[in-house]
């Protein structure tokens, strides 16, 4: 965040993500879904701990795409999952941003806008590299031949699967 207006808008953005927690865990209460608020409270506490992790992999630029993209995006929602001994990926920084910003926008813009599309992007860290896996869950216009292109194009990228309701792609770096 380079100025004051960067911070008070991420704090914006913050507040009102904590509210509509909040709103959901008070509307449950009322509900008396005392198993569901427990399911609120765990998700929350694992995204929190996802989001920690990738602030730790000293690579601003990634931390920063990945933790505001929600608040700009309304096409699909990312969560992220970090497993394994999260380890530096600075020398990758410019790479990894590249290769997220692709592919996150990409099944962002094929995206439909008539169904909830979701991906996971996931961080496995073994000793050697750290596995990128992004998994996405939704609708994708022309079952997702853009990203069968870019794959194709891609050397460091993966295509797994795709059809219409699913694609998964995977990406490695090594540890350096």
């Amino acid at each position: 965040m380079t100025n004051h207006f960067d911070v008070v808008e991420a704090l914006r953005h913050a507040r009102h993500d904590w509210l509509n927690i909040m709103q959901l865990i008070k509307g449950n209460l009322a509900l008396k879904r005392y198993d569901r608020i427990a399911d609120i409270i765990d998700e929350v506490a694992r995204q929190s701990s996802s989001e920690s992790e990738i602030s730790n992999i000293q690579a601003p630029s990634v931390s920063y795409f990945l933790l505001t993209f929600n608040w700009f995006c309304r096409e699909m929602k990312l969560e992220m999952d970090v497993a394994g001994d999260v380890f530096s990926l600075a020398k990758q920084e410019q790479e990894l941003l590249r290769i997220c910003k692709q592919i996150i926008e990409r099944l962002a813009r094929e995206s439909t806008l008539d169904t909830e599309n979701h991906l996971l992007l996931t961080f496995l860290f073994t000793d050697q590299q750290c596995e990128l896996t992004f998994d996405y869950q939704g609708t994708l216009q022309q079952e997702g031949q853009s990203l069968v292109e870019y794959a194709a194009q891609e050397p460091a990228v993966e295509l797994v699967e795709v059809s219409k309701q699913e694609c998964v792609l995977l990406t490695r770096f090594t540890r350096s």
